[in-house]
């Protein structure tokens, strides 16, 4: 029985070596349309990319309404928990408010449409990986 348990560990070091990376959407909804509040991913094949390109990046954001000046929606990579709030904004010279918010969390693909991210699918595997090495331990 010990090989098995050996051979399953290193499978799942291998795994969770592999997911240490975080995946992000990333766009801009005054660059691409698809990327509005309600992402439309309709007919693409859009996934998230590696965050590569942000040092030690951890979460991803969707900010939406008012943000750095545009209005609109983007989803990025942060290495800094931006928090998750709404508030109301007004730009100087306009008569209108805006509503903007900003999402971050830290698994992958989840600045996106909602469902069950890979993260969350890697994590339960992993539980029921940790209860069925317990249960062979116990035998």
């Amino acid at each position: 029985m010990k090989p098995y348990i050996v051979i399953f560990s290193l499978i799942l070091i291998v795994v969770i070596h592999e997911t240490s990376a975080i995946y992000c959407y990333q766009c801009n909804s005054n660059e691409e349309t698809y990327c509005s509040e309600v992402f439309n991913r309709d007919g693409l094949t859009l996934e998230p990319t590696v965050c590569d390109g942000i040092h030690e990046a951890k979460y991803c954001i969707k900010a939406t309404g008012m943000y750095e000046g545009t209005i609109g929606t983007r989803r990025f990579c942060s290495s800094r928990h931006h928090g998750n709030y709404c508030e109301y904004v007004r730009r100087p010279g306009d008569e209108r408010e805006y509503r903007s918010c900003v999402y971050t969390c830290s698994s992958d693909g989840c600045n996106g449409a909602g469902g069950a991210s890979e993260s969350k699918i890697l994590f339960l595997l992993s539980l029921s990986c940790s209860i069925f090495l317990w249960c062979l331990l116990k035998w």
